[in-house]
């Protein structure tokens, strides 16, 4: 998984309000050990669910597809700009 700090997630991110409501602290390493992992583990859940979403299978393959192929139209233009550019040899006058 990626390098989630979950602290600022929990004093920046979750509203002040629930913190409050909950008799929750201000600052994520005064909860206990338990409350931390309940935080940690929702937002390791919530971050999870929307990679899920975001990276949905059947539109990644349409996208590799799509990629694949403006890679090899950009290859195929680059060679028909290169054969108009003047060889080494014909700047030599050879």
């Amino acid at each position: 998984m990626n390098n989630i700090n979950y602290q600022q997630a929990y004093e920046e991110d979750i509203n002040e309000n629930i913190k409050t409501q909950l008799k929750l602290s201000d600052r994520f390493f005064d909860l206990t050990d338990q409350q931390r992992r309940l935080v940690e583990d929702l937002i390791d859940v919530g971050y999870k669910r929307a990679i899920e979403d975001a990276l949905d299978p059947e539109i990644l393959a349409d996208t590799s597809a799509l990629a694949a192929d403006m890679g090899t139209q950009l290859y195929n233009f680059a060679n028909l700009i290169n054969s108009y550019l003047p060889s080494d040899n014909d700047e030599d006058g050879t």
